[in-house]
């Protein structure tokens, strides 16, 4: 079944948007994952708003990626967090010669 209503244009123009949004986070935080999150929150609070009364909205957009990724870097060194590295053991491969008698 095809939808037969037109598209949100608020979403379509977030959607044109969201590779350059993706890259200014990336940018400022170096972890896709986080870039990814920060866009999507940027996606949640726009979507809390009204867009009619955004006159710019590529700039609204990249300040609240900013002001998110700035947020994350702050977080970030409040509370650092620990690689994996640090909390395993560390592994040991053998080689199995097989069943033992």
């Amino acid at each position: 079944m095809s939808d037969t209503s037109p598209a949100d244009p608020v979403a379509e123009a977030f959607e044109a948007q969201r590779d350059r949004l993706r890259a200014v986070a990336y940018r400022m935080l170096g972890s896709h994952a986080d870039a990814d999150d920060v866009v999507q929150e940027a996606w949640l609070r726009l979507s809390r708003q009204d867009a009619a009364a955004i006159h710019n909205l590529a700039g609204w957009l990249t300040t609240v990626v900013g002001r998110i990724s700035l947020d994350v870097l702050r977080s970030r060194q409040a509370r650092p967090e620990a690689s994996y590295d640090d909390r395993l053991p560390e592994l040991v491969v053998t080689v199995d010669d097989g069943p033992r008698a």
